[in-house]
């Protein structure tokens, strides 16, 4: 009987398995209609994990790939942070479009002069690059994650994921494939925990604390000593950090410094040569009397004339001199200015992108717990004849998860969970 069942299951199981699916399939027609009507890509909510892409055409330092955080919000350039969850990509199209209309960015041209210049809708682009992941899990060859793309069924998931496969026929060593499953865990494990720590060390520079505080959850000793040494390196960086800051704003501050005293002496400068002007002008008109009067030669007059121009040319310079250290005093805030709020960016940027690694990781090790303890419980059994072929979809709506039994040709949606049940009949499995 075991012989028989083995010798089944290497040659016919693949027929027998799409036989029995069709069956199912034809009795369960409505299910994937269901959903398929359920999903449109126009009408799509965004959701966390979803990855926008952003861009200003013309300038490529304003591209950005954005992930959709825990709370909903992104990051882009010049708007900062902009809450997305449950908003349709021209939704946000269109709010990205209106929050650009009164800001601007300068734009030097090739004499050197600096303008500033808006944004036209046009040049704005917002599309999803990417869009959150489907899981599937349970009876299949390769359970994980799997990238959506749009119209993407079950049928073409269970393909990807190498087809179905019965772990109790397949598996010839549960104790081994336990052992790489845990593996895989602790290694997950410890890259969590890095990223917590990251997250903590980002969580300070955002608060301006001087030490990084670790949210004090259960923990594993197996994990300590990693776990030290990322508090420390994390610590090292958060000090270099600060370090550099403090060197730019210092920096920054001597030259505003500077700017300033040598503003006082233009200023000395400019009365100066207001005062001379003055005077040269008076003693010109002195000059010109005395000439009209025959009592003094037109050399002088001509001396007196030289004398106004020189005054005058003088004062232009000190005015030009002025207008430029103003502009270059208006330079030096902006610099600092924009040093404070462009770190703020880059780290509420950074944030997002770890607390959306750190959710994908935790979906990874709740997947690979969920192996493990599924694992452990195969021994030897076989499949046999009879097995029948069950699909459920987990989706997610309006913050309520409800599971629908489905067939192979019914649509996904981003977030979507596959499970793949190959249930054995009593009676059909030979031990």
């Amino acid at each position: 009987m075991l012989n028989r069942s083995v010798r089944w299951m290497r040659a016919g199981s693949c027929a027998a398995l799409a036989c029995m699916f069709l069956l199912f399939a034809y009795a369960n027609p409505s299910n994937g209609l269901a959903l398929a009507e359920e999903y449109k890509v126009g009408e799509y909510r965004l959701q966390t994990g979803d990855v926008i892409g952003f861009a200003v055409i013309g300038y490529p330092e304003m591209q950005k790939r954005a992930v959709i955080d825990q709370s909903g919000v992104i990051v882009l350039p010049v708007l900062g942070p902009l809450t997305v969850l449950g908003k349709t990509i021209e939704d946000v199209r269109k709010e990205v479009i209106e929050g650009l209309k009164p800001k601007s960015l300068p734009q030097r041209s090739a004499d050197g002069t600096e303008t500033w210049t808006g944004f036209y809708p046009d040049q704005i682009v917002v599309d999803i690059e990417e869009y959150r992941p489907v899981y599937i899990d349970g009876d299949i060859a390769s359970p994980g994650t799997q990238a959506f793309r749009p119209g993407m069924t079950v049928r073409q998931a269970v393909a990807a994921g190498g087809g179905y496969q019965l772990g109790r026929g397949e598996l010839q060593n549960p104790e081994m494939t336990a052992a790489d499953l845990g593996g895989r865990l602790h290694i997950l494990r410890i890259k969590y925990q890095e990223s917590e720590i990251k997250a903590a060390r980002i969580e300070a520079q955002l608060s301006g604390a001087r030490a990084i505080e670790v949210p004090d959850t259960e923990r594993d000793p197996s994990l300590e000593p990693r776990r030290d040494e990322a508090l420390q390196q994390e610590g090292k960086h958060l000090e270099a950090v600060y370090a550099d800051q403090e060197k730019e704003r210092a920096s920054i501050k001597l030259a505003t410094t500077k700017a300033a005293e040598r503003m006082g002496y233009l200023k000395e400068q400019q009365k100066a040569d207001q005062a001379g002007a003055a005077a040269d002008a008076a003693e010109l008109d002195r000059l010109k009397k005395l000439f009209e009067k025959g009592l003094i030669q037109i050399t002088r007059v001509n001396d007196a004339q030289r004398a106004v121009l020189l005054s005058a040319t003088r004062a232009l310079q000190t005015n030009a001199e002025i207008a430029r250290l103003e502009r270059d005093q208006g330079d030096l805030q902006r610099s600092l200015d924009k040093l404070i709020d462009q770190s703020r960016i880059d780290l509420l940027a950074d944030m997002q992108a770890e607390r959306a690694a750190m959710t994908q990781m935790r979906a990874e090790m709740d997947s690979l717990t969920k192996q493990i303890a599924y694992v452990m419980q195969m021994r030897s059994d076989l499949v046999g004849e009879g097995d029948r072929i069950t699909i459920g979809v987990t989706r997610s709506t309006d913050g309520q998860a409800a599971t629908t039994e489905v067939t192979e040709d019914t649509l996904l949606a981003p977030g979507d969970t596959i499970t793949i049940t190959l249930e054995v009949p009593p009676g059909a499995v030979a031990n």
